[in-house]
């Protein structure tokens, strides 16, 4: 597991700690400087040297200090305690201090060499607090080791070659020293085409300095670390995302089975305001030790619910005192076990600033019942107080219940505030009554329901009743021609003696719409569906050598209706004309609707004959662009009773037309 946690702390103790590089020096040194005295005064060490040994030691650290240093703002400061924890079990540290502004670019590696040098000189541990502006940058490999580093601070800095030494062994054989780290409000900026390449090595190549990171840490603070990536893009998107899958599958196979980290001085965790910690992070997490860990904070990280292995209390943290998952998204209670019940230490899980908005007196008894060594701050949560939180309410306000009295850390309970509704707003749940909470509103709701309902059926009733009553004539097509449904008291056709089912009256400028629409949807589609019309078409049917009058009429009485196909031609033709008033003669001898009109496009009114003007007022006429113009003009040539009488034979068979009806090509 990747586990940045870095600490530099700075002890200094003699100046026998020297190379055998310097071996005349020391001796010099021995002669020439008087014995290291280390005394306390105030409750601070107090390193005394002697003039000599003074001055020389400063010169030289301060020599080697501007030769690594003197690129940037940085300051040497003189000797004194590292902020605790680390002060606890040191006496005296030299702390660097560097303000890395605008374009500079400060480098770990030269500032390693520099304390190598000085540790070679003193021994003196060194502590390091980098804070940057501007564009102030970083080079700051992981895992950042170098001799007597214990206190290492970096703020606001734009972070480079962080993952560079991540496959280094030589970093394995330094000493890990850090005991205090902490990283806030930093950018980590990666070079897309090294990334790729580590992706594409080997997880199981990793060194454990970079998989465990500083093991003797007390403290680890990574708070609002960004990750980002530069440089062009070589891999495809999804391939460097099944890569990155499989570098985090090898990465969880490798902490399970090979690598153990072991954080035995670890009290501090702080992985807070660090959005999408990854979905195998707290497995990896989880499988390290941690045997004095005191503190662990997830706030403001994204979490939508606990993750499991938080819900087994103390179970992987023995001595945990505080796990913080506050400003989060986390809306469900899950049930959280309490593996050390008689443990003395009293700890608490931090859930203020999340989604929780409901809360049931089961909750609440568990809570009471099962956490002893611990329990769950909710407080500065939306609760949504209705009818469900009654029995909740309840509970609090029972005075019999002694829990409540040997459970201080839950009487903030009683004073717990409603979010919502808005009339209840602000006020805390156990000063509402049971109307404000709903529970009352609901009971007459619950007992008017029949009521209710019925109006709605009655309501649903009348207007289905209106649609039908609005479109019963659409509905009557439709059953027919789509579901083959005929309603009783059909209007009767005694005509099954004629030859045709009707002649088509046209203008022979609309031949091309009768031939390829009309013919070809009554006579040819239809006949796929066991259902078709025979047509009489006067170029095809008409008796070579009669006269056209004597065909016109003859067509007429062997047909059971005439189709009219009334356009702007059709009007000005006289033949067209003539077919017209021979089918209205027919329609008065046969005392039925035969004439079935239907209107092409826009007519000229001043043109039309009087004849046909009263037809068109009297007699409902077909529009061939209406929606459900082939329903209606099939609807008006069948002959329903057959229909009726053939569906009664052939109850499995149905007259499906609902393919051609719906053509786009019509």
């Amino acid at each position: 597991m990747n586990f940045p946690v870095y600490l530099i702390f700075l002890l200094f103790h003699n100046i026998n700690k020297l190379t055998s590089s310097h071996k005349t020096e020391r001796e010099f040194l021995g002669k020439k400087l008087g014995k290291l005295h280390v005394t306390e005064s105030n409750s601070l060490h107090t390193l005394i040297l002697n003039t000599s040994s003074q001055k020389y030691l400063s010169l030289r650290m301060k020599g080697i200090f501007d030769r690594y240093m003197s690129p940037w703002y940085c300051v040497l400061g003189t000797p004194g305690r590292l902020p605790d924890p680390v002060s606890v079990h040191h006496s005296l540290a030299i702390m660097i201090t560097c303000e890395i502004e605008k374009e500079n670019i400060w480098s770990f590696k030269s500032f390693r060499l520099m304390v190598k040098e000085i540790s070679e000189l003193t021994g003196i541990d060194i502590g390091l607090s980098l804070s940057c502006s501007g564009n102030g940058t970083v080079s700051l490999p992981w895992p950042m080791r170098a001799n007597n580093v214990r206190y290492l601070v970096v703020e606001a800095c734009f972070i480079v070659d962080h993952y560079t030494e991540a496959y280094e062994y030589k970093i394995d054989e330094m000493p890990d020293t850090i005991e205090y780290f902490k990283m806030t409000d930093c950018v980590i900026i990666n070079d897309r085409n090294y990334f790729e390449y580590l992706l594409k090595s080997s997880a199981f190549l990793l060194t454990r300095a970079s998989l465990c990171g500083p093991e003797n840490a007390k403290v680890y603070a990574y708070i609002n670390i960004i990750q980002t990536f530069y440089g062009s893009k070589s891999l495809p998107l999804e391939e460097f995302d099944n890569l990155a899958k499989l570098y985090t599958k090898n990465l969880t196979v490798m902490a399970a089975n090979t690598v153990s980290c072991q954080y035995k001085n670890l009290i501090v965790y702080d992985r807070s305001r660090n959005g999408n910690l990854g979905a195998t992070f707290f497995e990896n997490f989880i499988g390290n030790s941690y045997p004095n860990l005191e503190i662990l904070n997830f706030s403001n990280t994204g979490l939508r619910n606990i993750p499991p292995y938080f819900r087994h209390w103390r179970l992987h943290f023995p001595k945990l005192k505080i796990l913080d998952m506050s400003y989060n998204h986390i809306n469900d209670l899950s049930t959280i076990i309490d593996f050390d019940p008689g443990s003395a230490n009293k700890g608490v899980i931090n859930l203020q600033h999340n989604n929780l908005t409901g809360l049931s007196n089961y909750q609440l008894e568990d809570f009471f019942r099962k956490h002893t060594s611990f329990y769950l701050d909710m407080r500065n949560n939306p609760f949504s107080c209705g009818c469900e939180m009654l029995a909740a309410k309840n509970v609090l306000l029972n005075t019999s219940i002694p829990m409540l009295k040997h459970k201080p850390g839950y009487s903030y309970l009683k004073g717990l505030k409603c979010s919502s509704p808005k009339l209840v707003s602000g006020r805390k749940l156990i000063t509402l009554t049971d109307v404000e909470l709903g529970c009352e509103t609901e009971i007459k709701v619950f007992q008017s329901g029949p009521i209710i309902i019925l109006c709605v059926l009655v309501f649903l009733l009348l207007v289905c009743l209106i649609i039908i009553i609005r479109y019963r004539v659409e509905i009557k097509i439709l059953a027919f021609t789509r579901f083959n449904i005929v309603f009783p008291c059909q209007q009767q056709d005694f005509s099954e003696n004629k030859k045709f089912d009707a002649f088509v009256a046209y203008s022979q400028h609309d031949s091309e719409w009768v031939l390829k629409n009309l013919v070809w949807q009554l006579e040819t589609k239809l006949q796929k569906h066991e259902q078709k019309f025979q047509l009489c078409l006067h170029q095809r049917d008409f008796t070579v050598g009669a006269p056209i009058a004597e065909n016109i009429i003859d067509s007429i009485e062997r047909s059971r209706h005439t189709i009219l196909v009334i356009s702007t031609n059709f009007v000005r033709s006289e033949w067209c004309l003539m077919e017209f008033r021979t089918a209205f003669h027919q329609s008065l001898i046969e005392k039925r609707r035969h004439m079935i009109l239907v209107v092409m496009g826009d007519l000229p009114h001043g043109e039309l004959d009087s004849d046909i003007k009263r037809c068109l007022k009297t007699i409902t006429y077909l529009e061939t662009h209406d929606r459900l113009f082939w329903d209606k003009l099939v609807y008006a040539l069948s002959d329903k009773q057959r229909v009726k009488r053939r569906s009664r034979g052939h109850r499995g068979m149905t007259l499906s037309q609902s393919n051609f009806l719906s053509s786009q090509k019509y």
